[in-house]
């Protein structure tokens, strides 16, 4: 029972990692682009991925978290690929790419997580899970100027 509560907390955190703020399509954006109109951009990208995150099935074991973890993993970095293709405003750059480094340190941590779960090592799985809810607020707050922590479920 402690096994399984363990394992369904581990996804619920891999699950942030990928319905958090990021994800979807999205096209590049001109040098010249808006404030506002790179948010709408990033705002999109977001809502596609919200679409595809919301596919996953839940998990009750340390193999099921693992499978689900490595896919929630394989859509957030892909994601996070299209929102690094966006260019946002020179006002926004250092801002945004803070944000996108932020989620690439969530990725590598959701990926220590799955790596524990495929060795069944419970206590690195929930250690990785704290860990991952952490930067996962750290990159809300970075994502806020940008109306992204909305997109977080």
């Amino acid at each position: 029972m402690l096994r399984a509560a363990r394992s369904s907390a581990a996804l619920a955190a891999v699950l942030l990692l990928a319905g958090g703020c990021f994800g979807g399509s999205g096209g590049g954006s001109s040098s010249g682009v808006s404030h506002a109109r790179f948010v709408a951009q990033a705002r999109a990208v977001c809502a596609t991925y919200q679409k595809r995150i919301a596919l996953l099935e839940g998990a009750t074991t340390l193999p099921q978290v693992a499978r689900q973890g490595r896919r929630a993993i394989a859509l957030e970095a892909a994601e996070l690929k299209r929102l690094r293709a966006l260019t946002p405003p020179d006002a926004d750059r250092a801002a945004f790419g803070h944000l996108l480094d932020s989620l690439q340190a969530g990725i590598g941590t959701a990926q220590d997580l799955v790596t524990a779960a495929d060795a069944d090592n419970t206590a690195k799985v929930a250690s990785d899970a704290a860990t991952l809810r952490a930067q996962l607020a750290a990159t809300n707050r970075l994502a806020q100027p940008f109306q992204l922590a909305l997109c977080a479920s």
